[in-house]
């Protein structure tokens, strides 16, 4: 069992891209990023790509974008000692670890092998699930219109961003709030629910794999909120996202939000994965 990390995007495309395109939409997250480190070339952010061979193939991978978790591939019938000896590796090399997030099964042995290996504490952030949707449902659309968000929504973006990651138990600072918000503008990728001139809702269409496309980010202030603005937003983003030609789109839930999953139940979402988020303390 060989490990390598590598820092080159294009090698470890070639390397462990088909093995992640066998569960695209579960690895929307690690594709995801892949694919933004491929188009934008070269880049000051610090990150990691990983993966394990064995008699010259590839079986497993993992990731990291730096100052974030190490990200674990959804990979079927990956074996225990695989995962164990992926923990060794970074525990060897003296690789920094946060936290770290991927399916529940190899997540929680990694964590075992992790604490074991430095004697830490390890807690639960979050525990999540993956939905695909490849057809939007004919769902009820609230009165309103769905708009791309401009400059002249960027306080309102960043203001909402802020409670987004409140409400998401995921601290976001004003200045990150307010950079997120400039960035989602400018890759014309944030949209909002306007009733009538107001927005009352927003969703953003974020990673892009070989062939879906992601959503997040989708937040209702609470004086708009069971009003189903959000289930049109996300409805309406959906339609669009495959009307330009994506096979699927996909997201992440809170597991212990009931709303959220209700709603995107609702639309046609259905659930192909599940995900777990360490902290080490």
């Amino acid at each position: 069992m060989n490990i390598t990390v590598v820092s080159s995007p294009e090698v470890f495309a070639e390397k462990a891209e088909s093995l992640l395109l066998k569960k695209e939409a579960c690895n929307n997250l690690m594709l995801g990023l892949l694919n933004r480190l491929l188009e934008n070339g070269k880049t000051n952010a610090e990150y990691y790509l990983g993966y394990v061979e064995i008699n010259n193939q590839v079986i497993f991978a993992f990731m990291r974008t730096a100052p974030n978790n190490w990200i674990m591939a959804d990979v079927d019938h990956v074996a225990d000692s695989v995962i164990a000896s992926v923990a060794n590796f970074m525990f060897e090399n003296n690789l920094e670890v946060p936290g770290i997030l991927g399916p529940v099964r190899s997540t929680n042995l990694f964590v075992n092998k992790w604490t074991e290996l430095t004697d830490g504490n390890a807690s639960v952030h979050m525990e999540q699930l993956i939905y695909q949707l490849d057809k939007v449902n004919h769902v009820p659309m609230t009165d309103g219109i769905l708009v791309e968000a401009n400059r002249a929504h960027h306080a309102l973006l960043t203001q909402w961003l802020e409670q987004f990651g409140l409400q998401a138990n995921e601290t976001i600072t004003a200045s990150k709030a307010a950079r997120t918000a400039i960035n989602f503008i400018n890759n014309r990728t944030v949209y909002l629910w306007e009733v009538e001139g107001v927005p009352v809702s927003m969703v953003n269409q974020s990673r892009k794999t070989k062939h879906g496309a992601t959503i997040n980010a989708v937040f209702t202030p609470d004086e708009f909120k069971r009003k189903g603005y959000a289930t049109s937003a996300v409805a309406a983003l959906s339609r669009r996202i495959l009307e330009d030609g994506f096979q699927f789109c996909s997201l992440y839930t809170d597991k212990a939000n009931p709303t959220s999953n209700s709603i995107y139940k609702k639309i046609g979402y259905y659930v192909v994965g599940d995900s777990i988020v360490y902290k080490f303390n």
